[in-house]
């Protein structure tokens, strides 16, 4: 068991903006007692993929430029929190699917935590040539436990290859969370992300995407909800280095009570990039008057013959909307309820695997049922 005091500057802008705004950056400032507690289960191996507990070098069959490739990539969190899991973490999770294997059952992983529980774990994930690979994480406590769980996953995607990454964050109250993303895509090569920010007390959520191949491509979709206290802190850089490179990016939620939401979006046009396109938008429902929402979308561009847009929608829901819905029996608080789970039912729909839309479905009616 071991106490750290977590000074860190973490999702950083990757240029700065006002200071004004207190987006250039979010703080860390906490001591956090790492007891390496938690249940980590991996229920399936699909035909195909190779998993082991270590590093690229003992599962075998990985080149060396793969390996030196995902050792260095960056995530979203920025470099003093990759620090920070370097230094507390020994073992990493290695995912591994072989070259021409399109595998269409989910590799899923499920992390189980007790209150007090307190761990950082890493994952690396690499796809070769022209396979396709589904890896589903979730991470679950009791809706009143708290703790420490930290998650840093980097993901290569080789030439031709199809990556979808889905995260699934129901963890307890007063839990403090981070997860940290970062993701390589070679030539035809895409990622697709999937995120579920429904649980933990205080989040924070970086991700890094270089779009380093010729038409490679990334696909992201993210649903919060924040309730009570809870506090979600999200930072996205897309890099386009690839000519004809493609991303896009949707985030839809809801706030309630006296939660807080940060949003940063990058979309970063490299020379280089020529004939790239990305795009960003965003979609916060306002439920209560008490509530802090701030949104930095931020296109950076070195390159023409591109196209970079953003949009965002933030606000309440309208009088006409609501007199409809009351006209069709529904009550305000009804009204906001069924259209806070329109929000995240829109990305819940896109996992497509049974199991984890269930957990999904009976965290948001627990949640909501507390309500009545």
């Amino acid at each position: 068991m071991e106490s750290r005091q977590l000074q860190l500057k973490i999702n950083p802008l990757p240029t700065l903006t006002w200071n004004f705004l207190k987006l250039n950056s979010a703080v860390i400032d906490e001591t956090v007692t790492l007891n390496g507690r938690g249940k980590s289960t991996i229920q399936n191996i699909p035909r195909g993929v190779i998993v082991s507990s270590g590093s690229c070098e003992e599962c075998g069959g990985c080149d060396i430029s793969a390996i030196q490739d995902i050792r260095q990539m960056k995530t979203g969190l920025g470099a003093e929190a990759d620090a920070f899991f370097e230094e507390v973490t020994d073992d990493m999770l290695h995912i591994r699917s072989k070259k021409n294997m399109q595998i269409s059952e989910p590799l899923c992983i499920s992390y189980e935590f007790a209150d007090g529980d307190a761990n950082a774990v890493r994952q690396e994930i690499i796809a070769e040539e022209d396979s396709r690979l589904t890896v589903i994480m979730d991470y679950t406590a009791g809706r009143k436990n708290g703790g420490f769980f930290g998650v840093q996953t980097r993901v290569k995607a080789c030439r031709n290859s199809v990556v979808r990454l889905i995260k699934i964050n129901l963890l307890g109250d007063s839990f403090l969370h981070f997860d940290g993303i970062a993701a390589l895509v070679e030539e035809g090569a895409k990622v697709e992300l999937l995120q579920m920010e429904l649980g933990g007390g205080r989040n924070y959520t970086g991700t890094d995407i270089d779009l380093a191949g010729y038409k490679s491509e990334f696909a992201g979709n993210a649903a919060f909800l924040c309730l009570g206290d809870q506090m979600l802190d999200m930072n996205y850089y897309i890099g386009h280095r690839g000519k004809k490179s493609l991303s896009t990016l949707g985030v839809k939620g809801a706030l309630r009570d006296r939660a807080v939401k940060n949003f940063r979006g990058t979309i970063d046009l490299k020379h280089g990039a020529k004939g790239a396109k990305g795009n960003e938008q965003e979609e916060t429902l306002l439920l209560s008057d008490g509530v802090q929402n701030k949104t930095l979308p931020l296109i950076l561009c070195d390159e023409d013959d591109v196209e970079g847009s953003h949009g965002a929608t933030i606000g309440r829901l309208s009088q006409e909307m609501l007199f409809y819905m009351q006209t069709r029996g529904f009550t305000e608080h009804e009204a906001q309820v069924l259209m806070a789970k329109g929000q995240l039912n829109f990305v819940r729909d896109l996992i497509g695997d049974e199991k984890s839309v269930g957990r999904i479905q009976h965290y948001t009616e627990g949640v909501f049922g507390d309500d009545r």
